[in-house]
């Protein structure tokens, strides 16, 4: 019976450690979230790991040999307490594939009352306070402008988390 199981990758290397896994026949599964870039006065939508540095694998450890994983190319090396491989529960996986890698799922790192800045539009470097999740693509933002308080909607992709 197949579980899944944590792979510590190398850094920045999921996606690496994702396709060589898959070409060793591995059943591999790397949640990610859509992130807005700014970067050369263009706005890319990149993908971003949800757990940046680890991956998950699902094995049976009575067939499977789990060994190799260890010397995959952009793989550190299967999460392990000694020769024991500890598995995660069963629904955690599935729970996280219904919810991520798909393109509403936004930015985790958008939440109520953080401060965000505009990319792109009127409001273009304006930073913000984040105060409503209309839905999963549309977030109201608070505005100081003009010494008054203005709410403006805007989609999620739109903003990033103010540094």
């Amino acid at each position: 019976m197949k579980k899944w199981y944590v792979v510590n990758t190398q850094a920045n290397q999921e996606i690496r450690a994702e396709i060589n896994l898959a070409r060793q026949g591995y059943q591999v599964f790397l949640p990610y979230f859509m992130k807005s870039r700014k970067h050369a006065r263009k706005i890319d939508i990149v993908k971003k790991p949800l757990f940046p540095g680890y991956i998950f694998v699902a094995l049976d450890v009575t067939i499977d040999s789990w060994s190799p994983i260890n010397n995959t190319f952009g793989v550190r090396r299967l999460v392990a307490n000694g020769n024991h491989l500890p598995s995660l529960p069963d629904q955690f996986v599935s729970c996280l594939k219904d919810t991520s890698n798909t393109p509403e799922h936004a930015d985790p790192d958008l939440r109520i009352g953080t401060k965000v800045k505009f990319l792109t539009g009127p409001f273009a470097n304006v930073i913000g306070t984040l105060s409503q999740m209309i839905d999963k693509e549309r977030i109201s933002i608070l505005l100081d402008l003009l010494g008054r308080e203005v709410t403006a909607t805007t989609s999620r992709l739109n903003v990033t988390p103010a540094t």
